[in-house]
């Protein structure tokens, strides 16, 4: 690869560092991470048996060179998502190691969404997280895709296969890269376990932990890999009704999964009145 961190330097933007990596480079739908890595002074990429992280960056207060720690025992589409988090870290200038201890990331750091928190902690997570969607899963890419076969289960687990990432990973950045308001439910047994939303998506009237809407084609069971049809439901089924009254057409899907993990991909038409 041609890039340098040189080509970098300046930008502090976690988004803006991932849309300048590709701008330099003419990377492949599924990024070759650790040849990416090489380039930008990662000198080493270890995978260890740990219960105590998912993944650590190891550098100087100066950041000459880093090393990366991912934990053995993650699935393979975790460990790259990790890699590109850890990068992030490497890349943004303010992220640095305190005392030079190791910056250790535990598994519900790559959750952290809000780079805007006032816990620094909390907030470097999210910036990490932010740069390693960007840089896997880049909007522009994503969208080409949604205005070729339209936004739809089956085009969230197509394009999450072909760019090497996790299908929870993919639905949050599709959310953010659809035109249209679109929200992704993630279950476990009937209860909602995580939700993205789209910026202009109706606020949900279910919350974590709460039982998912008996109505509604998520309320039944569906074999790991299958998806539903697309059905039109009442925007009640998943919205306050003050919300519902905004709503033109409300859909629904859902993806078995393993384990009792299901998606449910929910789209909205909005009165624009």
């Amino acid at each position: 690869m041609k890039i340098t961190r040189l080509d970098l330097d300046g930008i502090g933007s976690p988004r803006g560092l991932a849309e300048r990596i590709h701008e330099i480079e003419e990377l492949p739908l599924a990024v070759p991470l650790e040849e990416l890595c090489a380039a930008l002074d990662i000198v080493s990429i270890r995978r260890t048996e740990t219960a105590s992280f998912e993944a650590a960056l190891i550098t100087d207060a100066v950041k000459s060179s880093g090393d990366i720690l991912l934990s053995i025992n993650s699935p393979p589409l975790r460990q790259r998502f990790s890699l590109a988090h850890e990068l992030g870290h490497f890349l943004i200038e303010a992220h640095r190691p305190r005392e030079g201890r190791p910056m250790e990331c535990q598994s519900g750091d790559f959750h952290m969404l809000n780079s805007r928190d006032k816990d620094r902690g909390r907030r470097i997570e999210a910036e990490a997280n932010s740069f390693a969607a960007h840089l896997l899963m880049p909007a522009k890419r994503i969208r080409q895709f949604l205005g070729q076969h339209g936004t739809s289960l089956e085009t969230l687990v197509s394009i999450a296969a072909q760019f090497a990432v996790s299908k929870e990973a993919m639905a949050r950045a599709l959310v953010e890269a659809a035109h249209d308001p679109v929200a992704v439910i993630l279950s476990k047994n009937g209860e909602v376990m995580r939700f993205y939303r789209h910026e202009e998506f109706p606020f949900l009237s279910i919350a974590k932990g709460e039982a998912v809407i008996f109505e509604s084609v998520s309320g039944g069971s569906l074999q790991p890999g299958v998806c539903s049809e697309e059905v039109e439901v009442e925007p009640d089924t998943w919205l306050a009704e003050r919300e519902a009254e905004h709503v033109l057409v409300f859909t629904e899907q859902s993806l078995g999964q393993n384990d009792g993990y299901a998606m449910t991909l929910l789209q909205a038409e909005l009165d624009e009145q």
